[in-house]
């Protein structure tokens, strides 16, 4: 399937959607569902009224240095769990709870902690989002393939040789996909980070709106939120998978070769 062809389905997909959002919308009173044309005009409102950009910014600058920290973290974490049999034991639990523990739960105990302020969202950002890239990369270490890794020994190759033509390309398709996932993720619960402690992003413009009974204005932050994170995931993450996707089959072609 063409480029273009790709293309005009997703708009014929998106105007499916505005359809059906009308149709909806049309049912109920505006406060409670409003159609797409109020939810413009609320934007506009928000954008004109400096009420837009700025909140935009504050909450993705505080989701991605959650998510940069839950990264770094997480892609040591799970190396050490898979190198390292007695660690995995020792931390796995921590991550089962970090899982089981609800989102919720982890902002109202940073709030005892550090008190409505912002780092509380950058904490619940970074423990919501660890168990994901630790685990992902623990798995992915774990499934190297094992003969290249004996071949590559059993010709000498230095462990910095190993690591740029086994390990990594093995590891780095499956962690990519696992940070487009957490990216997502980390800008939603950045909002409700911010929703219940903060007075500034996204998050704190959402409870205004909605103390006001601002719907049209919920559903105008919200639709800028998801565009926001199709944007990220068009201009950076995608080109990203399909690099190191690429670099992948290049070192595994080059090991065939060795």
């Amino acid at each position: 399937m063409n480029r273009w062809v790709r293309i005009s389905l997703g708009l014929i997909g998106v105007g499916l959607l505005l359809v059906v959002w009308a149709l909806a919308a049309s049912q109920q009173p505006e406060y409670v569902f409003p159609g797409p044309i109020p939810t413009w005009y609320a934007w506009l409102e928000l954008y004109q009224g400096g009420h837009l950009i700025t909140p935009l910014l504050t909450t993705l600058i505080r989701a991605l240095i959650g998510l940069g920290l839950a990264i770094s973290v997480g892609v040591l974490w799970g190396a050490l769990s898979a190198f390292s049999t007695v660690f995995d034991v020792i931390f796995r639990s921590w991550l089962i709870l970090l899982l089981a523990i609800p989102p919720i739960v982890i902002v109202v105990i940073a709030m005892l902690g550090f008190g409505p302020s912002p780092p509380v969202v950058l904490t619940v950002v970074f423990l919501v989002t660890l168990p994901l890239i630790a685990n992902t990369t623990r798995d992915a270490i774990a499934g190297v393939d094992i003969d290249l890794l004996e071949m590559a020994r059993a010709l000498n190759r230095k462990p910095w040789w190993r690591w740029r033509h086994v390990i990594t390309p093995s590891v780095l398709p499956p962690l990519l996909t696992a940070i487009a996932v957490a990216t997502g993720h980390s800008l939603r619960i950045t909002v409700m980070a911010e929703l219940l402690s903060t007075a500034t992003g996204i998050g704190a413009e959402v409870q205004l709106a909605r103390n006001n009974l601002a719907t049209a204005e919920v559903f105008a932050l919200a639709l800028t939120l998801a565009l926001m994170t199709a944007i990220l995931d068009l201009l950076l993450l995608r080109p990203l998978r399909k690099k190191f996707g690429g670099f992948s089959a290049i070192s595994n072609k080059g090991m065939n070769n060795v």
